[in-house]
């Protein structure tokens, strides 16, 4: 599993795992992590929102995290696996996760389990006693997971999510 550090100040950290690889293959998977802020404009009273890349954030701020994942490796990665915690002091905005072609899915129990939106489901003790199930809001996202297939040897892909600064 390969962890890169913060990029910056709530930036990410993001992880890989391959999985149902032959023995002998050698991919070898590395992640990039950009951070932009979303960027509002008027000019002549059209409305244009842009990214642009930031090192820190402010209450109210959206943040795009772009990963950029790369197989340095001579042998195709099957079945990679990134895994990318929603940073501390912010929350997930809602169908803002993305990614060429990456099966997607989120947790929201600090990434033990990992489901899609509609079957991510925690429980939760009532005043009776009686256990209820329900399902996670965005809000509760802890973490954000992208599964790509295959990343044959020397290709690259982005995935990607946005966040709300508390």
């Amino acid at each position: 599993m390969i962890r890169t550090g913060p990029l910056i100040q709530i930036a990410t950290l993001a992880a890989i795992s391959l999985c149902a690889m032959p023995a002998l293959a050698k991919p070898r998977i590395e992640i990039a992590i950009a951070q932009a802020k979303e960027v509002v404009e008027s000019k002549g009273g059209v409305r244009t929102v842009k990214f642009v890349e930031t090192k820190d954030a402010s209450p109210g701020d959206v943040v795009q995290y772009t990963l950029t994942y790369s197989n340095k490796g001579d042998e195709a990665a099957t079945n990679a696996v990134i895994d990318d915690p929603i940073p501390k002091g912010t929350l997930f905005v809602a169908n803002s996760a993305g990614g060429d072609g990456a099966e997607i899915s989120f947790s929201s129990d600090g990434g033990k389990t990992f489901a899609p939106p509609v079957k991510l489901t925690y429980e939760i003790r009532l005043p009776s006693g009686e256990v209820e199930k329900r399902i996670a809001t965005p809000s509760e996202y802890t973490h954000v997971r992208w599964t790509v297939r295959s990343v044959p040897a020397g290709a690259t892909g982005k995935v990607n999510f946005r966040v709300k600064v508390l």
